[in-house]
């Protein structure tokens, strides 16, 4: 993968991102929320430990760019939504 391809790939997931947490709090609150508000919600701990192993935990930052790089075999980079990742 090229640094293009990768920074493209980035800055879909960060809009994903605060795109999802748009629909945890309420309309008036996400409609002043900015990217930085949306990573000060998010938990700290991007993994998490179950069944005997370490995995990533689901609609972190790196989480939502291994599901892009995943779905972008079968769509382009553009017509992939949140609701692709869930």
């Amino acid at each position: 993968m090229n640094g293009r391809k990768a920074k493209a790939i980035r800055q879909k997931s960060l809009h994903i991102l605060v795109d999802w947490v748009k629909t945890l709090v309420p309309p008036e609150e996400a409609k002043k929320l900015t990217k930085q508000d949306a990573f000060n919600l998010l938990p700290q701990q991007t993994h998490i430990f179950a069944n005997q192993r370490i995995m990533l935990s689901a609609f972190s930052l790196k989480w939502i760019i291994k599901k892009i790089k995943k779905l972008i075999n079968k769509k382009d980079l553009k017509d992939i939504t949140l609701k692709d990742l869930q």
